[in-house]
This record gives structure tokens, C-alpha cells and sequence, in this order.
């Protein structure tokens, strides 16, 4: 633990190592990663805009909280189910295109969610949001991790992790004011127009030729360093001769492997405790605040948005931290900094069944800070297990995908169950089974080997 500490102080001191490097300043600003960027962060306005304007919906349809759970739990079927059928198209195809596809389908369907005329017709058109997020995550993250160059595989998800935080900011406070002003149905419908707009930016920048002919040799050198001492000499041989190295085949003993892999499992379960607590506190805070604590909706955006805002900044951190500690091989600090994130939000969690503005406050911030970590750390961890341990880099994406599919559709019966208990018993019992349901599942990281 204060091996960890001194790892943090010291990324803090060189003020995470990214500003430091002009190369790796140059590579952030380059222009396909400020479109992985924005389209990330109206990926996660259309994400949360949702829950922030639920109780309009719910006046203008007749309805209460358990609908809100059932709206929330359509959308993490969808999005928790086809992550491992897009995390094999992206290994097997293009991932741009998948990348692209997934930002087209979820932009699509929150422009189509602001024409409902009734309240199921949205629980389908969010499960169809889900699935086109299915098909943005895991393309994401290999791609922005190879744009960014070697050893940046914790960096790249802790600023996909920030611009989604930054898009969840927009989408709480933002569209409460937006929804306010011009309705709940005509946000829904901007914000799907500004997510097709930010697709179209994407296929753009990510095929221009100098962009496509960068990646092409991030991908070709990658997987090279991967391969066997056999196959190094063929592959290098394709890529003097610039012939493209797209043959990923569908291996059902190494899909077996994967998918089976006890490691692959534990870190699964970790992040479905993270998604837990996230998704209760993210979905339901702007709603509890309005009803226990009696606060206009700017207020109750405010707030609920503070989560976010640190998490804005604690992502990269985070990423960073995991980076050095891989570089020293050290599992079990690894797993000390995610079992600590995940008390912390656990207990946090659990705080806000005292019904106290005083304690909420503090629990929200200290909540956005370690989700940081506690989302960072299980991407980066699959990713490693499928490389370094499987020995079969063309399964990464898969790896990241599948973890964050287990995780997202693990969680599925939770804010259902919630409202339920909402309805029946009140918030503080609800909130208090949410932080334990959070950390149960976050234990079991105690057995990860590599």
C-alpha cells in the first residue's frame, strides 16, 4: 500500500508524464484521437441526458421511478450482449468501421427516442442505444491505445474514461437546462444529431491516408512484437512489402480459452461491482435528490454531476499509475489499488442512505474519484491476460470487450432492483444493499493470477 502511494505521489509530481513530453502532446492532439474524443463525449451525453430528464418523461407519461429502472436495465442488455459480437467483427474487420457503425446506430436511436409515443417505444430505442455503444468501446480503446504509441495501453483508457466523464457532465446539467427550455423530446433529438455529426468527423479522420498508413504500422508492428520467433520472419516480410495484415480467424480453442479463462473471469466480476455502484449513482442521484431533498433541477444537476467532474481529472491519473506499476510487473499492487477503489465506493455508496447533504457531498466526489481507477484497471488488466498470459494478441479487443460486455449485462437487473426497493422499502435501504452489492462483487479480485 505504501508502494502504491509513492507511485501515485510521483505521477502527481511529474504532472502525470503527459505535459512533460512533447511527443506525447503532439500524439494527443493529433486529429483522430480529438475525434475518438468527441465522439466518446456525446457517446456519453446520449448515455446519461437520459436519467437527468427522466422525471419530464415521467410526468409526460404517467409513470414512476420502477420505469426508470426498467428503461436503464433495456439499455444494459443492449449494450453488455453485443460486445463480444463486436469485439470479434473489430478483430476480424476493420475497427474504424465498427467504430464508426457504433456511433451512427446509438446517435440514431437517441434522435428517434425524442419522437416515442409511449414509454415502451423507449425501452427499445435505449436497448438499440446500447448496442451501438457495444460496437463503439471496444474499438476505442485499441484504437486510441495505438495511436498514443507502446506502454500507453492505461493512458489511452483513463482519457476515453475523462471525455466520458466530461460527456456525462454535459448530458446531467446540461440537458436538465436544455430539456427545460426547449423539452425532454427535442434534447433527445439534438443530441443524436451532434452524435451523427461527430461519426461523420470520425470516418474523416481516421481515414484520411497519413492517419490510415500510421495505424496501419502501429498494427503491423504490434502485432509482430506478439508473434512467435517462427512467424516473425513472414510477418516482416508483409509488412516490407506492404501487404496489410488482416487475418484474424475466428479460433475456437483460442475463443474457448478466453472466454473460459478463469483470470478473464475474476477481472469481469470486479468491474461488474464497479458498474454496480456506478450505474446506481449515475442513473438515480439527479432523481433522489429531487425527491428526498426537495432541490431545483439545476441544483440536483450540480450535484449529481460532481461524480464526473473529478473523474474528468482522476482518470488519467489513474491510467498512468497503472502503467508504472505493469512496468514492474506487480500483480499484487495491482489488485491492492482496485480492491481500495472498490471499498472506497462501496462505503460511499452505502453513506448515502443517511439522508444528509452534508455526507452525500463528500461520498459523491470520493465516489468519481476511485470509479477512476476502478474502470481503468479492469480494461487494462483483460487486455494484458489476452497478450501476455493467452499469447493471442489478436484476441485483445475481444479481451476488452468481453469483460465490459459481462459487466454491463451482469449489471442489467440492478437499477430494476433498485426502484423495487425504492418503491417498497425507501432510498436509504436501497442505497445501502447498492454499496454491498458493489463491493461483493469486487472482492473475488483477491484470487487473480497472471
Amino acid at each position: 500500500m505504501v508502494e502504491i502511494l509513492s507511485v501515485i505521489a510521483r505521477c502527481i509530481y511529474t504532472k502525470m508524464c503527459l505535459y512533460t513530453e512533447m511527443s506525447s502532446i503532439k500524439q494527443v492532439f493529433s486529429l483522430p484521437i480529438i475525434s475518438i474524443i468527441l465522439a466518446r463525449i456525446l457517446y456519453a451525453v446520449n448515455w446519461f441526458n437520459i436519467s437527468s430528464i427522466f422525471y419530464l418523461i415521467l410526468i409526460d407519461f404517467n409513470q414512476d421511478v420502477s420505469m426508470l429502472g426498467l428503461v436503464t436495465s433495456s439499455f444494459l442488455i443492449g449494450i453488455g450482449i453485443f460486445q463480444i459480437p463486436a469485439g470479434i467483427l473489430s478483430a476480424k474487420y476493420d475497427p474504424k468501421l465498427i467504430l464508426i457503425f457504433g456511433t451512427m446506430l446509438l446517435s440514431a436511436s437517441s434522435l428517434l427516442s425524442g419522437f416515442v409515443s409511449e414509454i415502451y417505444q423507449m425501452i427499445v430505442l435505449r436497448f438499440l442505444v446500447g448496442v451501438g455503444m457495444a460496437f463503439f468501446f471496444g474499438p476505442s480503446v485499441i484504437i486510441i491505445s495505438r495511436y498514443l504509441g507502446k506502454g500507453s495501453d492505461g493512458l489511452g483508457v483513463g482519457i476515453l474514461n475523462s471525455a466520458h466523464s466530461l460527456g456525462g457532465i454535459v448530458g446531467i446539467f446540461g440537458w436538465i437546462v436544455l430539456a427545460e427550455i426547449i423539452g425532454w423530446r427535442m434534447s433527445l433529438v439534438f443530441s443524436g444529431v451532434l452524435g451523427i455529426t461527430s461519426a461523420l468527423l470520425l470516418y474523416y479522420a481516421l481515414h484520411k491516408k497519413t492517419s490510415k498508413a500510421k495505424l496501419h504500422t502501429n498494427e503491423n508492428e504490434k502485432i509482430i512484437r506478439n508473434a512467435s520467433n517462427i512467424d516473425r520472419f513472414t510477418l516482416k516480410e508483409n509488412m516490407t512489402n506492404k501487404k496489410p495484415i488482416f487475418n484474424f480467424l475466428v479460433d475456437i480453442s483460442s475463443l474457448r480459452s478466453l472466454l473460459l479463462n478463469k483470470s478473464i473471469l475474476i477481472v469481469a466480476l470486479s468491474l461488474l461491482g464497479i458498474q454496480v455502484g456506478w450505474n446506481l449513482v449515475s442513473t438515480f442521484m439527479v432523481l433522489y435528490l429531487k425527491v428526498e431533498f426537495d432541490v431545483t433541477s439545476t441544483i440536483a444537476g450540480l450535484i449529481g454531476m460532481l461524480t464526473l467532474v473529478v473523474n474528468v481529472l482522476f482518470a488519467p491519473l489513474f491510467g498512468k499509475i497503472y502503467d508504472r506499476l505493469t512496468k514492474k510487473k506487480s500483480v499484487k499492487k495491482e489488485i491492492v489499488l482496485l480492491l481500495t477503489c472498490g471499498i472506497i465506493m462501496s462505503t460511499n455508496i452505502a453513506f448515502f442512505s443517511f439522508t444528509n447533504i452534508s455526507i452525500l457531498i463528500p461520498s459523491i466526489v470520493l465516489i468519481g474519484i476511485f470509479a477512476s481507477g476502478g474502470f481503468v484497471i479492469p480494461y487494462t488488466m483483460a487486455r494484458r491476460i489476452a497478450v501476455e498470459k493467452l499469447r493471442i494478441p489478436n484476441y485483445e479487443i475481444l479481451a476488452v470487450s468481453y469483460v465490459n460486455g459481462l459487466s454491463l449485462l451482469g449489471a442489467f437487473w440492478v437499477p430494476f432492483l433498485f426502484s423495487l426497493l425504492v418503491k417498497t422499502f425507501n432510498y436509504s435501504t436501497a442505497w445501502m444493499i447498492g454499496g454491498l452489492l458493489t463491493i461483493a462483487f469486487i472482492i473475488p479480485i483477491i484470487r487473480l493470477k497472471y
